[in-house]
C-alpha cells in the first residue's frame, strides 16, 4: 500500500497526519490499536509502533494508560498559541466570584500562561457571545461556570466545536447534562443533605427552603434537603419550599412585599437558604414580622462568603472553597492540557460551619 521508495512507518506517520489534518480523525478520536493498523497496512507492529512513538513525541497522538491511543491537537495549529487559557464566569466581582478567579490566577500565572477573562451574567445570549471569543482566540483550555444549568442550553455546539479542536473544557459549579465533559464541583447533595440535618439534630421539625430553580446546584442541594427530612421522618410540605429564578429574585423578595417569605417563617421554626445572598434576604423579612434569629426562627445556608460573618446574626453556612476550587480548576485544567489526564470528575465535600444563625429547639 505505501511507496516503496519511504521507510514503511515513515510513510505511516504521513498517512496518519494527512489524515488528521483533512479532519478524517479528529481531536480525541481513537486510532485503531496496533494489531490493527498492522492488518490493515501489511506491517510489523514494530513498524507500527515506531510510527505511533514518534507522532506522540511530536504531539499529533497522545496515549491514555489502559484506554488506547489518541489523535491530539494538531501541533501545526497549537503551535500558534501562546498559553492562554480561557475563563469564563456568571459574574466576576460580585460574591465568591473575585476569590475563585483569584485562585485560578495564582497557579496559571505561576505557570506561564496568559488568561482571558469573560462573563456570562447567567445569561445564554451573552455565553454565546463568551463562546466565539473563545473560538476566536486559540486558547488552549477553557474554564467554565456553567450558564442556568438546570435549563437546556442552546449553546451547546459552540463547547463540542471548541472540544473537537482538541481544547479541553473544564466545568465548575455545574455542568450540562448533555456534555460529558470535566468537571471540579462541591458536593452541593451532601451540602443540602447537611444543612437540613443540623436543623433536624437541633430538635427543628417545622422545616422549609429556598432554592434556586435554574441552576443545578439549587436542584442538587433541594435533592439532599429531602433526603435528610426523609430519613428523619420529617414531612416535607410544598408550601414551605420556594423555587426562584436567576431574573426574578428582586419580584419574589422585594416587589411581591415577601408574602411567600412570610408565609415560611410563619409555618417553620427552620430554613435552609441557597446561599448566603438569600439568607441576608430572608433575615430581613424576619426581623420586619417582628421576629428574631435563632430565637424565632433558625437559618443555614451555603458559601460561607463575607455576607456570613458581616450579618447579624452570623450564618450558620456550609462553606464554599472559593479560592481553593480556583487553584483546583486551574491545576487541573494544566494537567489536561500536558495530557498527563484525559478526564476530571471531581466532588468537593462541603463543611458546616456553626454560627450563631442556628439553635436547638424545644420541644
Amino acid at each position: 500500500m505505501f511507496n516503496n521508495e519511504k521507510p514503511k512507518y515513515q510513510a505511516l506517520k504521513e498517512y496518519l497526519i494527512d489524515t488528521i489534518k483533512s479532519e478524517k480523525l479528529k481531536p480525541g478520536d481513537q486510532i485503531e490499536t496496533e494489531i490493527e493498523l498492522a492488518e490493515k497496512f501489511g506491517v510489523s507492529r514494530h513498524t507500527i509502533r515506531q510510527a505511533i512513538g514518534e507522532l506522540v513525541a511530536e504531539g499529533w497522538l497522545y496515549r491514555v494508560q489502559g484506554k488506547g491511543t489518541f489523535v491530539d491537537r494538531r501541533p501545526d495549529i497549537a503551535a500558534i498559541n501562546c498559553k492562554t487559557i480561557g475563563v469564563m464566569t456568571t459574574y466576576l466581582n460580585e460574591y465568591i466570584f473575585s476569590a475563585i478567579i483569584r485562585g485560578i490566577d495564582r497557579i496559571l500565572s505561576s505557570k506561564g500562561y496568559n488568561i482571558i477573562l469573560s462573563c456570562t451574567y447567567n445569561r445564554h445570549e451573552k455565553e454565546k457571545m463568551c463562546m466565539h471569543n473563545m473560538l476566536n482566540q486559540r486558547i488552549d483550555g477553557l474554564i467554565v461556570e456553567s450558564t442556568r444549568s438546570a435549563l437546556p442550553n442552546p449553546n451547546l455546539q459552540l463547547y463540542k466545536e471548541l472540544s473537537a479542536r482538541g481544547v479541553p473544557i473544564l466545568f465548575i459549579h455545574g455542568c450540562y447534562k448533555d456534555l460529558n465533559y470535566s468537571y471540579i464541583v462541591e458536593d452541593d447533595m451532601l451540602g443540602g443533605y447537611l444543612a437540613a440535618k443540623h436543623l433536624i439534630e437541633l430538635g427543628h421539625k417545622k422545616i422549609g427552603g429556598i432554592f434556586k430553580v435554574d441552576d443545578i446546584q439549587g436542584h442538587y442541594r433541594f435533592e439532599g434537603f429531602q433526603k435528610a427530612c426523609s430519613e428523619y421522618g420529617i414531612s416535607l410540605s410544598d408550601s414551605n419550599v420556594l423555587w426562584f429564578d436567576t431574573f426574578d429574585l428582586d419580584f419574589k423578595f422585594e416587589a411581591y412585599s415577601g408574602n411567600t417569605i412570610k408565609n415560611i417563617v410563619r409555618n417553620t421554626t427552620g430554613i435552609v437558604c441557597y446561599n448566603d445572598q438569600i439568607a441576608v434576604k430572608v433575615l430581613d423579612a424576619i426581623r420586619g414580622m417582628g421576629l428574631s434569629v435563632p430565637e424565632d426562627v433558625s437559618i443555614v445556608s451555603f458559601d460561607d462568603s463575607d455576607l456570613a460573618t458581616a450579618s447579624e446574626p452570623k450564618l450558620t453556612t456550609l462553606a464554599h472553597p472559593k479560592e481553593q476550587l480556583g487553584v483546583r480548576a486551574a491545576e487541573s485544567i494544566i494537567q489536561m492540557i500536558e495530557r498527563k489526564v484525559n478526564y476530571f470528575g471531581e466532588k468537593i465535600e462541603p463543611k458546616l460551619i456553626v454560627r450563631n444563625s442556628t439553635a436547638k429547639r424545644e420541644s
